[in-house]
């Protein structure tokens, strides 16, 4: 299946570990050259390597905080000019807290929101001018099922990522009659690091070992199974392709089935 995305050029945010690498490999893997934004420049660095070593794309490195409002900018211009344009924007970048509301710390409240989803939107609003001189223009944004399904224990990333969903839908509305598509993916449960701490959090809370925990937790997903991040990564690549161009407004589920709701 012929992709149309060799020689693309495509910016990720949140880059240097878990889903945004994975998706940086997907990228490079179909010859997309792809800018790694991140705030820890050793990991970008060594991704970096990796990307050109393995799959002969550029993969230029721009360290950036969204919580660093002034850095946006000048941090997607510096990408733009590395890359030569842009066709692709992922927005991956993601803060976390897992907790009740009396546990989450205020500033730490205040951060994610920043971080997400108005990071995203401020990433967007930047990149639009770059990505409309595109034929083939993409902006991809990291949500969560959780905005589909709040949870007990994940009071942050419900209204998050529900703002990340709606603010999918209206940027689809802004940007369709510019030719770019706007789509959300929501991943279940995925085997990153904050997979290691669920577990751990699930062993704890029902006195279980690890095998325990895992078949728990998997037993909520019609597949049984924990999502990896090259299921994520796979989907975020569909989206950036051709074969994607009549998709937009939309979030898509990526949980073996485990949120409830239609």
């Amino acid at each position: 299946m012929n992709l149309n995305l060799t020689g693309r050029k495509a910016i990720i945010t949140g880059a240097s570990r878990g889903i945004g690498s994975a998706i940086a490999k997907g990228l490079a893997e179909e010859g997309v050259n792809v800018a790694l934004l991140g705030r820890n420049p050793a990991a970008c660095r060594a991704l970096s390597e990796a990307l050109a070593g393995d799959y002969g794309v550029q993969a230029p490195i721009i360290q950036l905080d969204l919580l660093e409002r002034e850095r946006i900018k000048p941090a997607v211009d510096e990408a733009v000019e590395s890359l030569g344009g842009l066709d692709i924007l992922v927005n991956n970048a993601a803060g976390f807290y897992r907790g009740g509301l009396t546990d989450i710390p205020e500033d730490v409240l205040e951060q994610n929101f920043i971080i997400k989803p108005i990071g995203l939107m401020r990433m967007a609003r930047e990149c639009v001018s770059y990505l409309e001189k595109s034929d083939q223009a993409r902006i991809i944004n990291l949500s969560g099922t959780r905005g589909r399904e709040p949870s007990l224990h994940s009071t942050m990333s419900g209204p998050i990522n529900m703002g990340t969903n709606s603010a999918t839908k209206a940027l689809a509305n802004l940007f369709g009659p510019k030719g770019i598509t706007v789509n959300a993916i929501c991943p279940g449960s995925t085997d990153t690091d904050r997979w290691d701490e669920l577990i751990e959090r699930t062993m704890k809370l029902h006195g279980l070992d690890e095998e325990g925990a895992k078949a728990l937790i998997c037993e909520e997903v019609p597949l049984r199974c924990v999502i990896h991040m090259e299921d994520i990564a796979d989907l975020a690549v569909f989206l950036a392709s051709s074969r994607a161009a009549r998709i937009s407004g939309t979030a898509i589920n990526v949980d073996g089935g485990r949120t409830r709701s239609i």
